[in-house]
C-alpha cells in the first residue's frame, strides 16, 4: 500500500505539474509579449517618438500589469509629457513591484525633485548611492545638485556638482551649474573654464549662451558678446534669456 501510495502521489504530481506547465507557458507568453513591447517602448522613448512609445508601453501593461519596467518607463514618458499625476501613479507602482531597483529610484527621485517634493526625491537618490552595484553615481550626484539647486541651496549644489565630476568629468549639467556658480562668485576665469568643458560634450542652450555672453562682457570682449547675442536671438527666440536680453538691451 505504501508503494501504491507513493506511485499515486508521483502520478498526481505529474498531472498537476503538467497542468501548471501549460498555465505557466500561457503566462510566460504574456510576459514575453510584455517584455518585447516594453523594449520597443523604451526604444521609441529614446528616439523621442512618444506616441509610438505610449502604444507599446500600454500594450505591455495590458499583457502584464505587474511588469515593473513597463510601469517605470511609462511613468518616465508621462513625466516628459508633464502629466505628473499619471507619472507619479506609475512610478509608485513600479517601486511597489521592484522597490530595490536603483534605476527606478533614481528616475522617481528626479521626478519628485521636479515637482517640488525635494526631501522625498533626495531620499530616493541617497538610496541609489548606497547601492554598490549602481555604476552611474556621478549622475546621481549631478541629479542631487540639480535638486538642491531648485531649493536655492548654492553651497550644497556646488558640493554635489563637484562630487559628481569626481566620478565622471563629462557631466554637462554639473559643468554648466558650476560655471554659473563661479560666475555669481565673480570667478570669471573659472566660469569660462567650466563653460569650455561644457561645450566639449554638449550643444549650446539658451542658458549656456546667456552665461557665455555675460562672461564675455565681464572680460571686455564686446565683439564676442555681440555675436553671442545674435546667436541667442536666432536659435532661441522665445527663451527667457532672449526676453531678458531684449529687456536689458544688451549687445
Amino acid at each position: 500500500m505504501r508503494m501504491m501510495f507513493h506511485v499515486t502521489s508521483l502520478l498526481f504530481l505529474f498531472i498537476v505539474s503538467g497542468c501548471a506547465t501549460k498555465t505557466e507557458r500561457a503566462g510566460l507568453d504574456h510576459k514575453k509579449i510584455a517584455v518585447a513591447n516594453t523594449e520597443l517602448g523604451v526604444a521609441y522613448l529614446a528616439q523621442g517618438k512618444y506616441e509610438n512609445a505610449m502604444l507599446k508601453l500600454k500594450k505591455a501593461l495590458k499583457h502584464d500589469s505587474d511588469n515593473s519596467n513597463a510601469h517605470h518607463y511609462i511613468a518616465e514618458l508621462y513625466r516628459r509629457l508633464q502629466q505628473n499625476d499619471l507619472a507619479d501613479e506609475h512610478f509608485r507602482r513600479a517601486m511597489e513591484l521592484n522597490e530595490e531597483d536603483s534605476s527606478i529610484q533614481n528616475n522617481y527621485g528626479i521626478f519628485l525633485c521636479g515637482i517640488g517634493s525635494y526631501e522625498e526625491g533626495l531620499k530616493l537618490l541617497n538610496k541609489v548611492l548606497v547601492d554598490p552595484l549602481y555604476s552611474n553615481k556621478g549622475q546621481v550626484y549631478e541629479n542631487m545638485g540639480l535638486c538642491v539647486e531648485k531649493q536655492g541651496n548654492v553651497k550644497h549644489t556646488e558640493k554635489y556638482f563637484e562630487t559628481a565630476l569626481k566620478f565622471n568629468n563629462r557631466l554637462p549639467s554639473a559643468l554648466l551649474g558650476l560655471a554659473q556658480i563661479n560666475f555669481d562668485k565673480g570667478k570669471i576665469n573659472a566660469a569660462s573654464d567650466y563653460l569650455t568643458r561644457h561645450y566639449k560634450i554638449a550643444k549650446p542652450t539658451s542658458k549656456s549662451l546667456w552665461l557665455e555672453l555675460l562672461v564675455a562682457r565681464k572680460k571686455g570682449l564686446k565683439g564676442r558678446a555681440g555675436s553671442l547675442a545674435i546667436k541667442l536671438k536666432q536659435y532661441f527666440p522665445d527663451s527667457q534669456e532672449t526676453k531678458l536680453l531684449r529687456k536689458l538691451n544688451l549687445r
